[in-house]
């Protein structure tokens, strides 16, 4: 008797399972997404990360020193930007020390090459460094180079002599300078 009763309860809990329409359930919970700004910037050095430029005397009487760099070392810029929108970023480069009398740094900022992706700087060409900050590189929205050397942008100095002012000065002399790069916002 008690195993007809359970066998009836099964065969109706059967029976009830499968031919009675099932009504749908659901579930959720809220999930959040958070992208952080993002500002993050390297040099990469193909060699050496000095750059020495010396003064090469005449060899003639009459002649003026010129200026070459010693070595050529590759320099690559590197950045990594998540901006909020309608914000973009700038990366300038700033001289740390003095640059001697007489002689213009200038650096160039090639176009972007390599494996990043988004909306990357733009170069802003030729410019002279100084003591303020230099706008090099701007446009920079969402984005990133890529990493180490060959992605980013490669940085290429020059330095020229201004004659009037390097033989006013007068002096031998050597001067040690840093260039410090910044990634800020634009606007």
């Amino acid at each position: 008797m008690k195993c007809r009763i359970a066998i009836s309860f099964f065969l109706i809990g059967f029976l009830v399972a499968n031919f009675c329409p099932a009504r749908d359930k659901e579930a959720s919970h809220k999930a959040r997404v958070v992208i952080p700004e993002v500002a993050l910037i390297a040099l990469q050095f193909e060699g050496t990360s000095a750059l020495d430029m010396v003064g090469n005397a005449p060899d003639m009487a009459g002649d003026q020193v010129s200026l070459k760099s010693a070595n050529s070392s590759k320099v690559w810029l590197n950045y990594s930007s998540v901006v909020a929108k309608d914000q973009k970023r700038k990366v300038t480069a700033t001289v740390v020390g003095e640059v001697p009398e007489g002689v213009i740094l200038r650096l160039t900022a090639m176009e972007i090459t390599g494996q990043g992706r988004g909306e990357m700087g733009r170069s802003n060409g030729k410019l002279t460094l100084s003591n303020n900050p230099t706008d090099i590189i701007s446009g920079i929205g969402s984005c990133y180079t890529g990493e180490g050397i060959q992605n980013g942008h490669l940085l290429s100095y020059e330095v020229e002599i201004d004659p009037d002012q390097l033989y006013q000065n007068n002096q031998a002399q050597e001067a040690t300078l840093s260039v410090v790069y910044t990634l800020t916002d634009d606007n």
